[in-house]
């Protein structure tokens, strides 16, 4: 279980950093990568998830996907891999309770637009919620919080805080408060 990998090659200079979320974002993913100069790191989800893309979806190097969006959004929620699986059923269950968010999917952690996700988190509630499952230290969160000038938002950095045990991966985040309820949770906080 590694929670230290994205970490260790985000600080290789010039390195690319990807984590798809379901199987067609780790086709395309892969094809980017192999097609890409110098080293590309690809962290791969394992347990089996959703398909969330469709075959026509495309995967630009740097960017991410907005997957849910209104103009009434209260905080965006950003995740790669698991954790956005985990971002659209706590988007789910706050639309049911009249909670409007967007849910982004980090595909490309390094490199990241910058300026298009600080833009957007500008445009939709100015609240912040990441959740990964890696530890704090050079993951997804210091990536996001580094890149977007952090200041200007209220972040709520949800992340694996302590050397995890085995489990099922539905025990483990919920364990680790990386889940759809922990999510919730920092939405409302």
């Amino acid at each position: 279980m590694g929670l230290e990998d994205i970490s260790l090659f985000r600080a290789i200079p010039n390195s690319t950093v990807l984590y798809p979320s379901d199987a067609v974002s780790c086709e395309k993913l892969t094809k980017l990568a192999y097609k890409n100069k110098g080293i590309t790191y690809i962290r791969t989800t394992r347990p089996k998830t959703l398909v969330i893309y469709n075959n026509n979806e495309s995967f630009p190097l740097g960017d991410f996907k907005i997957l849910k969006q209104s103009n009434k959004d209260k905080a965006v929620i950003i995740g790669s891999g698991i954790t956005t699986h985990e971002a659209i059923k706590a988007y789910h269950e706050l639309i049911n309770k009249n909670i409007t968010v967007s849910v982004i999917d980090l595909y490309s952690i390094k490199p990241l637009n910058e300026t298009k996700l600080k833009n957007f988190i500008n445009s939709h509630g100015k609240k912040v919620i990441i959740v990964e499952d890696h530890y704090k230290e050079g993951g997804i969160g210091e990536a996001v919080i580094s890149g977007i000038n952090s200041s200007n938002f209220k972040i709520e950095h949800l992340y694996i805080k302590e050397i995890p045990h085995s489990g099922k991966p539905e025990q483990l985040l919920k364990k680790y408060e990386i889940d759809s309820d922990a999510i919730i949770k920092a939405v409302k906080k």
